[in-house]
């Protein structure tokens, strides 16, 4: 038990958005194994908190967590920092990118003294335990560090198969959602049995031995639930399992003995969870059951409106089927996201006219905003491997990028990115907006213990609608000019550009303005909350 101050053996570092759930299972690990560490929640800037809670803590070590390469400069600076401030603990990381191309990281991350590739939990406690002894770091599987001028790899280190021999994963205090519902993450399973050209999960799970898609038992996931329910009155649970629902025998079977058990503890009507799939995932009958059971969201990996984009992704499904599994969602009432990529590598003119048909059917109605985005070459895809073959993988490692074949794409891509990262991407821009207020107002709806104005609901479903609208006919009318007069008159004549860009972000604020009016929604009185919980 760490009792607030140094020292301890590890002190672990990385984003926290979704509670991150890789370093809070190493975490717990580490203290199953009489090991002490804490868990430090990364931001942008924040490198002078973070340095002072290590020289408080003292650490032996400390770990970083590098999901993403985009996230190299960041750390980068961070560990200087601490290096700087008199930092001699070890240094190591693990994540996507280090365990993929763990040569390239620690030649761009000097400070760093080791990695711990794939799977942290076991790798992570062994260095510990010969932290002081280096002769004997060749003993442990799943590591990379220098030696002699060169770089040790290690064996990498089999899967964990029995996910349910790990402890369980809580935060100290459960987070809450805007309507006021206390939420935890969880995961049910690891790994994923597709292989999306553009996705690095096939490859960080794929390169070990084992199987690519390991589960926990269906009851151990529920009594899990069940503690978090009776202790902390946690009731809405968000998995973060990269394929929840996969289309499969056994994860069928898995699935129905979930809801049994979820039935049998009592939670079926109680709590509510939203998981990610694919679009092949969903039918009708295992959706309803799910709902049945507390399914209120789901986050959907459709990725593109066009069949040659959908190929070039390697995603195994049409764009029929991405759109009866939208249509699927919304006839059952259930709260949905989209991962959407506008631009991918086999991007022209046509294919994005294409992505902007499909996310006008989709999105006209109001029942989620959408977003969208460019596809990135992430270390050891298929797809970077197809654009470095083909000559056209640029940047450096911590922003890769490539062109497309059409120079037109290229610049519409330029003018997409201008004016919309401020809408799609930042904390307070209209997606992000949007989206928390619609999740706030489904889940306070399916609890029936908040106020949940109807007026305010269809209100909010008009502001998503606009600004679906809104965002398709800017890129609609990017995509006309650009094909009409070329780029060169746009950019000598530029009122045209300026425009466009200023009617969108002209909407864009007159939305915000619109949802900032829009009421909260509250908790009913407290006599309400407490028959709630009698029945527990």
């Amino acid at each position: 038990m760490v009792n607030g101050q140094g020292p301890v053996d590890a002190v672990l570092v990385g984003y926290d958005n979704a509670e991150n759930l890789g370093l809070r299972s190493i975490l717990a690990y580490l203290q199953t194994r009489g090991q002490t560490a804490v868990l430090l929640a990364f931001r942008p800037g924040d490198d002078a908190r973070i340095l002072q809670a290590v020289l408080r803590w003292r650490p032996r070590l400390v770990g970083f967590s590098l999901i993403f390469q985009h996230t190299l400069d960041e750390f980068g600076r961070l560990m200087r920092h601490l290096r700087e401030g008199r930092v001699a603990a070890h240094f190591t990381a693990g994540g996507h990118f280090p365990s993929l191309r763990p040569e390239q990281a620690l030649e761009l991350l000097p400070e760093l003294d080791s990695i711990v590739r794939f799977e942290g939990e076991l790798t992570l406690s062994e260095l510990l335990e010969r932290l002081d002894c280096p002769a004997r770091w060749e003993e442990i599987q799943g590591l990379a560090f220098r030696r002699d001028r060169g770089v040790v790899l290690t064996p990498p280190r089999p899967l964990i198969c029995d996910l349910d021999s790990l402890p369980p994963v809580w935060r100290d205090e459960p987070q809450r959602l805007g309507c006021g519902v206390k939420v935890a993450s969880m995961l049910a399973s690891r790994g994923c049995l597709f292989n999306c050209s553009f996705c690095s999960i096939r490859q960080f799970y794929g390169s070990p031995s084992g199987p690519l898609r390991r589960v926990r038992a269906p009851r151990a996931v529920v009594d899990e639930m069940l503690a978090l329910f009776a202790q902390r009155d946690v009731r809405f649970f968000s998995f973060q399992d990269d394929d929840f629902a996969a289309r499969t025998v056994q994860q069928r079977a898995w699935l129905h003995e979930f809801m049994r058990a979820l039935a049998e503890a009592g939670l079926a009507e109680r709590v509510r969870w939203k998981i990610s799939c694919r679009v092949d995932d969903l039918d009708a009958e295992m959706l309803e059951a799910l709902q049945r059971h507390g399914l209120a969201a789901v986050y959907l990996g459709v990725e593109s409106g066009s069949e040659a984009g959908l190929r070039a992704l390697n995603k195994q499904v049409s764009v029929a089927q991405n759109l009866v599994a939208v249509e699927l969602l919304k006839r059952c009432g259930v709260a949905m996201s989209m991962g959407f990529m506008l631009f991918d590598p086999s991007s022209t003119m046509e294919t994005i006219a294409e992505n902007l048909d499909f996310l006008e059917a989709v999105g006209a109605d109001g029942y989620f905003p959408i977003t969208f985005c460019k596809m990135l070459p992430y270390a050891g895809t298929p797809i970077e491997a197809e654009l470095h073959e083909a000559g056209r993988l640029e940047g450096p490692a911590t922003a890769p990028d490539y062109r497309f074949d059409d120079p037109q794409v290229d610049w519409y891509e330029f003018l997409v990115k201008r004016v919309f990262t401020g809408r799609n991407f930042r904390p307070d821009g209209n997606v992000a907006r949007l989206q928390a207020a619609d999740f706030d107002c489904r889940v306070a709806r399916a609890f029936g213990d908040y106020e949940v104005s109807e007026s305010n609901c269809r209100s909010l479903q008009g502001l998503i609608g606009r600004s679906n609208a809104l965002a398709v006919e800017t890129l609609r009318s990017l995509r006309h000019e650009l094909l009409s007069h070329g780029i060169d008159y746009l950019l000598e004549e530029e009122q045209t550009l300026v425009a466009l860009a200023e009617r969108e972000w002209r909407g864009e604020a007159a939305i915000d303005v619109e949802l900032a009016r829009l009421g909260q929604f509250q908790p009913m009185p407290p006599t309400s909350m407490m028959v709630h919980h009698d029945r527990s």
